[in-house]
């Protein structure tokens, strides 16, 4: 365990609350709430500095995803739960961007229509929105079907 830490409670209200989850009192003792607040930040310290000795053996200053995955490479559970949270990370970042560029695009063309001047142009424009998703999600369910007529294609050729 390290002892690094210049800084505790610092997961106080969610250790609380996990320990609730998970069968203890609505408000737990202050002390066992510490106890399980220094427990959980002097892990993540060690993990964090397993990571960052690895990134220095292969000559490099930033810690990588890698690097974390090396440090958790001997505990298959949080591994792989490391890498879950990881490929749930780019999903969703991967879904705001689309819909980031499907919102502004709406958003635009509704400028530009002039329904932002009016009251009842609200309910256009989340009209208009709900047709771009629908429409977003259809050029991907077409993207989709298309890799899979290809991939068939592929398998007859060779066949």
């Amino acid at each position: 365990m390290s002892r690094r830490l210049k800084k505790t409670h610092l997961f106080s209200k969610d250790v609380a609350a996990l320990m609730y989850a998970y069968g203890d009192v609505a408000q737990p003792l202050p002390e066992s709430v510490q106890c399980l607040d220094e427990l959980v930040s002097g892990y993540l310290v060690d993990i964090c500095m397993s990571a960052y000795r690895t990134a220095q053996t292969v000559h490099r200053n930033k810690i990588k995803v890698e690097d974390f995955k090396f440090a958790l490479r001997k505990d298959e559970v949080k591994l792989g739960r490391a890498e879950e949270l990881i490929k749930l990370s780019k999903i969703i970042t991967d879904a705001k961007k689309l819909f980031n560029s499907s919102e502004g695009k709406t958003v635009k063309r509704a400028r530009d229509m002039g329904e932002f001047n009016d009251d009842e142009g609200d309910e256009d424009v989340e009209d208009d929105q709900d047709q771009e998703t629908e429409k977003v999600a259809e050029r991907i369910e077409k993207k989709e079907t298309g890799r899979k007529k290809r991939k068939t294609k592929k398998k007859n050729q060779e066949t």
